[in-house]
């Protein structure tokens, strides 16, 4: 079973005058900001039932959902092929990739020796994934963007 089309921003097309583009929603709140990288624009699928691809990056949302980060390119193959439910969340979370242990035990209480995991981040639900060392990928609703960007770059200046 495949999620509603209209979530998916790979499908949208030009017509009567309308280009659709790619924005990010973080692109003012990360500008000037250093240390911090925009994921916001990478492919992200929940997946319901199924099997995770080998080259994909997936983040354990429960024991049954997992959400599955690529390139965009890759979203409507994976819409396709996947069994279970795909949802395509591209358009609906945003993300970034960060490094600091100090500062990521600043902004979650969520263990870090025990990522993926899901919890809260600068006050906001997200999903974090450690990328080895200190760095880590955090993903969330991409309405609360800003204030997570906002409280990420004010713990960095602080560390500083």
């Amino acid at each position: 079973m495949k999620g509603p089309a209209f979530l998916s921003p790979g499908a949208a097309c030009a017509a009567d005058g309308f280009v659709p583009r790619q924005a990010s929603p973080l692109a003012r709140a990360l500008a000037g900001s250093t240390g911090l990288r925009d994921l916001s624009l990478l492919g992200k699928i929940e997946l319901r039932g199924g099997e995770v691809p080998d080259d994909v990056d997936a983040v354990p949302i429960t024991a049954h959902r997992v959400l599955l980060v690529c390139q965009p390119e890759r979203c409507a193959e994976l819409l396709e092929t996947q069994p279970g439910l795909a949802v395509d969340m591209t358009g609906a979370l945003a993300g970034i990739e960060l490094e600091g242990n100090a500062l990521m035990r600043r902004l979650t209480d969520l263990d870090l020796s025990q990522l993926p995991a899901a919890g809260k981040v600068a006050g906001v639900p997200a999903l974090v994934s450690s990328l080895g060392g200190e760095r880590y990928r955090i993903f969330f609703a991409q309405e609360l963007g800003h204030s997570v960007v906002e409280t990420v770059r004010d713990i960095q200046e602080g560390l500083q």
